[in-house]
C-alpha cells in the first residue's frame, strides 16, 4: 500500500508546484489526500472577500505568496474595472509586483513586518505615494509626482502593505453625490452601474467591494468615506480629528480633512486604522490630540462579539423617520419602503446583541445641534492647497489655486474647482500672498476663527452623552439607496438630515458606517442595493466604535455582506491544472491490482465524477472547484478502501 500512497503524493506535489503553489520540505506538511491537496490550493474563489487575517494565514501556510495575491488582484482590475465601466482605478502602481516579491523574500527569511505584511491595498489618488502622481483625479495634476509617501501611506508600507493602485475619486475630493474626475471619469456603483457610488472616496469603495484589493483608504471631509461605504456594502470610518494624519494629502479643508480605511469586515477596518493612526510631527492636529496616546495599544486585541451587551446606543428619531413640514409642524413618516426591512433588521440585531436603544432626540435635538454648530465652517481651500503646492517644488507645474483655475479656462479640466472656489481672478498669485484664514491661536497652533466653539461644541455633546450614559449614537444618513448617477443630483433629495456634515466634520468626532444589508427592488433598480447606518461616539472613542462594528457584524451574520454579482471569481489556471492532474491520476491507477474484491461501488462513483469533471467549463472557477472537490472526495474514498 505504501507504493500507491507514495505515487499519489508525488503526483499531487507535482500538481501543486506546477500550479504555482508553495510546498514545504517538511513531509508532515505535505497533503495526505486529494481533498487536503485541494484545500491547500489558494484559488481565485478564495480571494473573493478574503479578510486580512485569512490572507495572512494562507501566506504563512505557504499556500499563496504576496506576489501571487497582487497579480490576482491586478487580473481582477484588468478584467472588470474598465470593461464594466466601474472606473474605480486611476492607475496601477508599476512597482506593486516588485514590492510584493520583496515582502515574500522578507517572509522567507523570517521577517514579518506586521498584520499587513504582503497585503495589497488601494489608495485614494489624493494621497502622496512616492513615484506616483498625486492627481486628486485632476488632469491638471497628472504630472505632479510625489517624492515621498504621505504619513498614512508610509505607516501602511512600514507594516508590510503593498500599494497596489490609486483609486479614482471626486476631483479635488469635492463632491455632491458623485465620484467623478477628469482623469478617471465617473465611478459607477458596482451593484448597479447606473447608480452613484457617492463621493468622494467612491473609487476606493468600489475597488474594495469588488475585491480588487484587500482593503482601501480614503479621506473624509464631509462624508467622503462614510457615504461611499454606505453605498458599497462596506465598513468605513472617519476617525477623530487628529487620530490620523492628513499630511501628504492634497487638502480640501485641512481643519476637517481626515484619513481612514474602508473594508469588507469590521476586523479589517480595525487592522487598517490601528496601522494608520499615530502622531505625525507634520500634522499638528495629531500632535495636539496626542494621537499615539489616543491609539493606545490598538483595536484588534480588544474586539469582542459580546461588546454590545449592556451598551446604551442613542438614536436621533428624525433620522430614522423622514421629517417633513405640514403646516407649521413636522410630520414623521417612514423612510423609503425599499429600506424598511433592512433598517428594522439592523435595529433588531443591535438589541439581540444586548444593546439598549435610547431615543435621545430631546437631549440632542435639531435645534441644539444647530445652535452649537452654526457658523463654525470657514473657507480654507485656497490657503490649504497653496500651502500644499508650495512644498512640492519642481514636481508641481502649478503653484497656486489661481494657476490651477486659469489652466481650466477652456472648461475641459478641473471640473470641480468652480464648485470649490469662487472667481479665480480674486485669488493670490503665490502662497506668500495668500490670506491666512487660520486666525485663532490654540497654543502654538493656528486654527479657524471658531475653533474655540468647535471644542466647546464637542465638549457639550460629550456632556450630553455622559449624562445619559450613552456609548454611541446612531442615525440613518440616507433615506434611500443610491440614486441614478448624475452630477446634478441634489444630495438633500435622499439625505435630508445631513448629520454626516455635523458631528464628524464640525466637531471632529469619530464616526463609522455599518452595512445594513440590501434593499428590496423596484422597477428603477436592476438589483437589491446596499445601504449603511451611521454611528458616532465621543472624541477618541474609536475602540468603542470598533467593538460596536465587530459585535454587530457577528450578530447580523453573512446576510449583510454580498459581493457584486457582475464581478465573480476569475478563471483559475492553477485550479484547472490541479483538476487535470487529478483526472490523470484517477486514470493512471490499475485498481484491480490492489484489492480483491475491488471496491466497485466506490470506483463507479469516482469514474462518474471523473467523467463529469472532464466536461466542466474550465472558465467557470466555481463549477471547476465543485467538480474537483467531488472527484477528490470520491478518489479519497477509493484509496481509503484499498488501503484498509
Amino acid at each position: 500500500m505504501k507504493r500507491i500512497v507514495s505515487g499519489f503524493l508525488i503526483v499531487l506535489i507535482f500538481c501543486l508546484v506546477f500550479a504555482g503553489c508553495e510546498t514545504s520540505e517538511n513531509a508532515s506538511n505535505l497533503p495526505k489526500t486529494a481533498s487536503e491537496a485541494l484545500d491547500k490550493l489558494f484559488t481565485t474563489i478564495d480571494l473573493m472577500d478574503a479578510t486580512v487575517t485569512e490572507l495572512q494565514a494562507e501566506m504563512k501556510a505557504g499556500n499563496v505568496t504576496s506576489e501571487q495575491l497582487t497579480q490576482m488582484y491586478i487580473d481582477r482590475i484588468k478584467a472588470y474595472d474598465a470593461k464594466l465601466k466601474l472606473n474605480s482605478i486611476i492607475c496601477l502602481n508599476p512597482n506593486a509586483l516588485k514590492d510584493a516579491k520583496k515582502l515574500d523574500s522578507e517572509r522567507g527569511k523570517g521577517k514579518v513586518r506586521g498584520k499587513l505584511h504582503g497585503i495589497p491595498i488601494v489608495v485614494k489618488a489624493n494621497y502622496d505615494v512616492a513615484g506616483m502622481a498625486t492627481s486628486a483625479g485632476a488632469n491638471v495634476l497628472a504630472g505632479m509626482i510625489a517624492k515621498e509617501d504621505s504619513y498614512a501611506v508610509k505607516k501602511l508600507r512600514d507594516a508590510g502593505a503593498v500599494i497596489l493602485a490609486q483609486a479614482n475619486m471626486s476631483e479635488f475630493a469635492y463632491s455632491s453625490t458623485s465620484s467623478r474626475s477628469t482623469l478617471g471619469g465617473f465611478v459607477h456603483n458596482a451593484y448597479d452601474t447606473s447608480k452613484t457610488p457617492a463621493g468622494s472616496s467612491g473609487g476606493s469603495a468600489v475597488a474594495v467591494t469588488c475585491s480588487f484589493a484587500a482593503a482601501g483608504i480614503g479621506t473624509d471631509t464631509g462624508g467622503s468615506i462614510r457615504n461611499p461605504s454606505s453605498f458599497a456594502n462596506l465598513y468605513g470610518i472617519r476617525p477623530s480629528k487628529g487620530l490620523t494624519s492628513a499630511s501628504g494629502i492634497l487638502p480640501l479643508a485641512t481643519y476637517k480633512d481626515t484619513s481612514g480605511p474602508l473594508a469588507r469586515t469590521a476586523e479589517d477596518m480595525a487592522v487598517m486604522l490601528e496601522t494608520m493612526a499615530g502622531t505625525d510631527e507634520k500634522d499638528d492636529y495629531t500632535v495636539e490630540a496626542d494621537a499615539n496616546k489616543l491609539l493606545g495599544d490598538g483595536y484588534t486585541k480588544h474586539l469582542s462579539e459580546n461588546a454590545l451587551k449592556g451598551m446604551r446606543i442613542g438614536y436621533l428619531k428624525s433620522s430614522l423617520s423622514f421629517a417633513a413640514m405640514k403646516g407649521n409642524e413636522y410630520v414623521y413618516a417612514s423612510p423609503n419602503d425599499k429600506i424598511d426591512e433592512m433598517l428594522n433588521r439592523t435595529l433588531a440585531n443591535f438589541t439581540k446583541a444586548g444593546a439598549e436603544l435610547v431615543d435621545i432626540s430631546k437631549y440632542l435635538s435639531d435645534d441644539k445641534i444647530d445652535s452649537i454648530s452654526k457658523g463654525i465652517s470657514t473657507e480654507t481651500f485656497e490657503y490649504d492647497i497653496n500651502k500644499y503646492l508650495s512644498k512640492k517644488g519642481e514636481s508641481a507645474k502649478y503653484k497656486t489655486l489661481k494657476e490651477l483655475m486659469e489652466s481650466g479656462r477652456d472648461n475641459t479640466t478641473n471640473m470641480y474647482l468652480n464648485w470649490v472656489a469662487s472667481d479665480y481672478d480674486s485669488f493670490a498669485d503665490s502662497f506668500k500672498n495668500t490670506k491666512n484664514p487660520y486666525t485663532y491661536k490654540e497654543g502654538s497652533y493656528q486654527r479657524i476663527p471658531a475653533w474655540d466653539r468647535v471644542k466647546d461644541g464637542r465638549a457639550e455633546i460629550s456632556k450630553i452623552l455622559k449624562a445619559h450614559k450613552i456609548d454611541a449614537v446612531m442615525y440613518l444618513n440616507y433615506f434611500n439607496v443610491a440614486a441614478k448617477e448624475d452630477f446634478t443630483v441634489d444630495s438633500s433629495a435622499y439625505n435630508p438630515a445631513e448629520y454626516d456634515m455635523v458631528f464628524g466634520p464640525k466637531f471632529g468626532l469619530p464616526e463609522i458606517s455599518l452595512p445594513m444589508g440590501f434593499s428590496d427592488t423596484d422597477s428603477n433598480y436592476k438589483s437589491e442595493m446596499p445601504l449603511g447606518l451611521s454611528v458616532f461616539s465621543d472624541f477618541g472613542q474609536e475602540k468603542t466604535l470598533m467593538n460596536i462594528a465587530y459585535a454587530y457584524e457577528k450578530q447580523a451574520g453573512e446576510i449583510i455582506r454580498r459581493t457584486p454579482e457582475n464581478t465573480p471569481a476569475l478563471e483559475d489556471t492553477r485550479l484547472n491544472t490541479f483538476l487535470s492532474c487529478l483526472i490523470d491520476l484517477v486514470y493512471s491507477v490499475d485498481y484491480s491490482k490492489y484489492l480483491n474484491p475491488k471496491p466497485e461501488g466506490k470506483v463507479r462513483i469516482m469514474m462518474s465524477a471523473c467523467e463529469k469533471a472532464e466536461k466542466v467549463d474550465l472558465k467557470d472557477p466555481y463549477a471547476t472547484y465543485e467538480a474537483a472537490q467531488k472527484l477528490a472526495e470520491a478518489y479519497d474514498r477509493v484509496i481509503e478502501a484499498m488501503t484498509k
